[in-house]
């Protein structure tokens, strides 16, 4: 009995072999991916050595630092940070073993790959009890990291039966572990969702070895409630972090890998999220094709994950976001048939370039799909889960294709790093902070004392012109409520204007914090341009302007975990009684930036600037930009306005002027 499963096992492994053709996908691997290859490579050397990085495009708590276990001990961190031992027991690293072996026909990297199976079982029962090493988190992606080495060894006649049974045995264990420690509130974690796509995919696979106790039924439901109540309408993830919604996104790609484009009708629930949240990748990635650093996230290339999801959804919009040519990862995980579909597949230009994802409070607006595009990030929704920042308002944004204004990063896990908590705060995001008081009070790694309450986005295009108006309401330790309204003008061009409206009784003071990429030099009154900023990156410069002047201060941005790069931070301080207005714009530094005056229908004089923000860019002799932005309702006069004897009726509105013809776009009524 025990031969006729292996038998039924190795069979159904080596005809996937014969279809995802070894051969083929490392010949491509070496022609098309030669970099990649030689980095797998000497990772896997490393490996032989027991010489350990975490540098991987999706490892969720990287560590560049190589660090060798002489002894192979599975619960110890070299560099005191718990996290570097639960990525050294997802396993995620082994099939670097595997590549290197096809790569140069060398079988020690083989063995290798086998005895830290073997050790990790030794060294690791499966007990009741978690431990360091057998999270239930780490033992879903360890025992997904198995069962594509398992398929491929089994498949390739590199393992035996009575080792594969030894393995398969252990993970029969890990998923009765799971099942048996799996709690409620895994329906809404990521946690949760990583071990129910481990099991599912174990079943599809070595049905035959694992519990017959209805174990299968449940995960596949458990999976589908998990996706319905994490992924919102919008595509994106609840938990606020662009690192965790790809750790769902891929969990769920590496089951549809297994039906090879051709997903049975029961799952097309399966296949509709991963379409879902790969539009929603597409939208939030820069022109560098990178994510940004939301909340806990790093900086990272999304271009392998719309390169699967090219292949495993059919969808030429995701063709068009991708690598070129496949990666090394996508053509490991996909094989012949997906690296061939790749290539066939034609791009197909997404339906818009802005997306208003209600559901999260985030907003991504771009010029253009080229990568020499301005983009902007903005942000005022829910705090997620325990990965999320005090970030209400804050804004990221590029320039011809650069980044500019950035967020400041994760950089660490640990409860006892200061900066932990700093870089929850508000103070390291483009926001304004009253009283030095942040709205979300981080407490530790991942608790806060208090949140602000947001309320909803208001997003709005017409054409080449986007307005935004994000809103919160926070609490200060003396008990005095506040509301901060941002609203935000933004134009194809290159073109920004940051409005602040802010309540609270009394007299406070008000920090306004911009903090930029690493790669930014910020120059004081460049070309004369009093009380304003010139930022340069490389060749490209964009310019800053407040209602009243800068100071920058040292900050540290942290683009991936364990790693931090000086920068600097633009701060504009100022004390305020009861309400405060006041605006920041941004444009090219060929761009000249003033003001013009605005008149209520019926007044000889102009309002007031806190009433209405009007500022003008001057792109060249032959063409202009006007910005207007009401903070005030109308209810006293007339109710209509003139700029430069247009006549306006709104509450955001933009004129553009170009070879004497002249545009309203109206945004805010």
């Amino acid at each position: 009995m025990k031969q006729d499963r292996f038998t039924a096992l190795k069979e159904r492994t080596s005809g996937y072999i014969r279809q995802y053709d070894p051969a083929f996908v490392t010949e491509y691997m070496g022609r098309r991916c030669p970099l990649e290859a030689e980095r797998v490579i000497a990772q896997a050397d490393r490996l032989m050595e027991q010489t350990f990085t975490f540098e991987d495009r999706w490892d969720m708590e990287p560590c560049a630092t190589p660090y060798t276990l002489k002894e192979m001990v599975w619960d110890h961190s070299p560099n005191q940070d718990p996290e570097w031992i639960f990525m050294l027991n997802r396993h995620e690293y082994l099939h670097k073993l595997l590549l290197a072996y096809r790569l140069t026909g060398k079988q020690a990297y083989i063995g290798k790959l086998e005895w830290y199976m073997e050790h990790w079982m030794a060294s690791n029962p499966i007990l009741p009890k978690a431990t360091l090493a057998t999270r239930s988190i780490d033992t879903g992606i360890r025992c997904m990291s198995w069962q594509f080495l398992l398929v491929h060894l089994i498949g390739e006649g590199l393992m035996g039966q009575r080792q594969a049974e030894r393995i398969l045995d252990s993970m029969r264990s890990q998923f009765a572990y799971m099942r048996n420690g799996y709690i409620g509130k895994y329906t809404l974690s990521n946690w949760g969702l990583l071990q129910t796509a481990a099991i599912c995919h174990g079943f599809l696979w070595f049905g035959e070895y694992l519990p017959e106790d209805g174990l299968s039924e449940w995960a596949w439901k458990e999976l589908e409630d998990q996706l319905a109540l994490q992924v919102l309408s919008d595509g994106s993830h609840w938990e606020q972090s662009m690192m965790y919604h790809m750790e769902v996104l891929l969990a769920c790609m590496k089951l549809l890998a297994y039906w090879n484009g051709d997903v049975p009708e029961e799952r097309t629930w399966l296949l509709a999220k991963t379409v879902e949240m790969s539009r929603y990748v597409m939208y939030a990635a820069g022109p560098d094709h990178c994510q940004i650093a939301q909340c806990d996230s790093d900086v990272t290339d999304v271009r392998d994950v719309l390169t699967k999801a090219a292949v495993l959804t059919g969808d030429g919009r995701f063709r068009s976001a991708g690598f070129e040519s496949m990666d090394l990862d996508s053509a490991w995980l996909l094989g012949r048939d997906g690296i061939c579909r790749y290539e066939r597949q034609k791009p197909v230009c997404p339906e818009s370039k802005n997306l208003h994802a209600e559901d999260t409070g985030n907003v991504y607006v771009r010029s253009s799909w080229s990568e020499d595009s301005h983009f902007t990030y903005l942000k005022c929704g829910p705090l997620g889960s325990s990965h999320g920042h005090a970030d209400m308002t804050h804004i990221s944004l590029y320039y011809k294709g650069r980044p500019f204004l950035v967020d400041s990063g994760r950089y660490s896990y640990m409860e006892e790093e200061p900066l932990r908590p700093a870089l929850k705060s508000a103070q390291a995001h483009n926001v304004c902070v009253i009283d030095g008081e942040s709205h979300g009070i981080p407490r530790g790694a991942w608790g806060y004392d208090s949140y602000g309450e947001c309320l909803k986005t208001y997003y709005r295009e017409q054409g080449p012109v986007q307005y935004c108006e994000m809103a919160y309401h926070g609490t200060l330790s003396s008990g005095r409520n506040y509301l901060v309204i941002r609203r935000v003008l933004m134009a194809d061009p290159g073109i920004w204007l940051i409005v602040n409206d802010i309540g609270c009784g009394g007299g406070h003071a008000l920090r306004e914090y911009y903090h930029l990429d690493p790669r930014v030099e910020a120059l004081q009154e460049a070309h004369g341009m009093e009380g304003g900023w010139t930022l340069r990156s490389g060749d490209t410069g964009l310019n800053l302007l407040g209602r009243t002047g800068f100071i920058k201060e040292p900050c540290v941005v942290s683009e991936t975990y364990n790693q931090l790069s000086p920068s600097a931070c633009l701060v504009k301080e100022t004390r305020f009684t009861d309400r405060h207005t006041d605006w920041t714009c941004l444009a090219g530094e060929d761009v000249a930036m003033g003001g013009v005056p605005v008149y209520q229908y019926g007044s000889p004089e102009p309002v007031s600037g806190s009433e209405v923000v009007s500022r003008t860019f001057t792109l060249s002799s032959g063409e202009s930009w006007i910005f207007l932005i009401w903070n005030r309702e109308t209810f006293k006069g007339g109710k209509m306005y003139l700029c430069n004897g247009i006549p306006i009726y709104g509450k955001a509105a933009v004129i553009h002027c170009r070879n004497g013809n002249r545009t309203l776009y109206r945004l805010r009524n």
